[in-house]
């Protein structure tokens, strides 16, 4: 008996130990640090506490069809990521990616993205992780938002840019990555409401993909539930290799005013999740 308290009196003081060495070398952003990158000239006006406006010359996007990868990169700690992402976003106009670090250095392994959103709200030991969007031409308008994880306290994060379309539109891009450690899916419901806010005043076509976290059927009704009410419409892949967690799937791609063209994964080794790709159309073609 003895034994077993010591044994228990040592993994308590152990556990506490960690804890506090994590929440020691944790910083946790007060808002949501968004780092906007451009190759091309420009500067931001907030318009709100997480949107800003860009200026710089209006570059109009004139292409009927878009292809994008959506992908959690798992802070690049498997062997190989470099290689895939670059494989991977070859023949891609926009990149969704979540987990990024910021010591990955995304604009030197791909180049051909001239433009990229990345959001944070952490670091670990001077390292920060978050989600970008890289694009290859410039956005009207970028947004950012957190929710804190209720139990660890560090805060999941989602962004969006808007492009404009040669028809007068715009192109909103929504990626997220959403709260994860909560049983009954509160502070996850206040994440995706936040982020459908950007949805529900948009008037144009809407990409809206990243890890979603549904790992349980509540959480899987309640996005679904969103999309019906946003009238996007859920992507289904040929074949299906995303992530699953109890046979529920983590990640997720909804649309609005596009047809989806193609729309696949494929198995890699280079993250603990399986990338998306989808070709989307214009429902309407884009011109005057």
């Amino acid at each position: 008996m003895g034994r077993l308290k010591r044994f228990l009196l040592i993994f308590v003081l152990a556990f506490f130990a960690a804890g506090a060495y994590f929440f020691y070398t944790v910083q946790i952003f007060e808002q949501p640090k968004i780092s906007f990158n451009s190759a091309h000239p420009s500067s931001l006006t907030p318009q709100n506490q997480y949107c800003f406006a860009v200026n710089s010359p209006l570059q109009i996007i004139r292409q009927n069809r878009f292809k994008f990868v959506v992908w959690n990169i798992h802070k690049g700690l498997d062997e190989g990521w470099q290689q895939s992402l670059q494989q991977f976003a070859q023949e891609a106009d926009f990149l969704l990616l979540q987990e990024v670090a910021s010591t990955q250095q995304l604009a030197q392994e791909i180049p051909q993205f001239s433009t990229a959103l990345y959001v944070t709200s952490f670091s670990y030991l001077g390292r920060e992780s978050g989600v970008s969007i890289l694009a290859k031409t410039m956005p009207q308008r970028i947004c950012g938002g957190a929710e804190k994880e209720p139990w660890i306290l560090i805060p999941k994060v989602g962004n969006a840019m808007t492009f404009p379309l040669q028809n007068g539109q715009s192109l909103l891009v929504v990626n997220l990555h959403l709260v994860n450690f909560e049983f009954h899916p509160t502070s996850y419901r206040n994440q995706l409401e936040n982020m459908m806010r950007l949805v529900a005043k948009h008037q144009g076509p809407i990409i809206l993909a990243g890890d979603f976290n549904s790992w349980n059927q509540p959480r899987l009704n309640l996005v679904r539930r969103f999309a019906k009410q946003y009238q996007l419409n859920e992507v289904n892949y040929h074949p299906d290799e995303r992530l699953r967690f109890l046979t529920n799937p983590l990640d997720h791609v909804f649309v609005r005013g596009l047809n989806v063209i193609t729309s696949t994964t494929v198995k890699t080794s280079s993250s603990d999740h399986n990338p998306i790709f989808v070709e989307v159309a214009l429902d309407k073609p884009n011109s005057k």
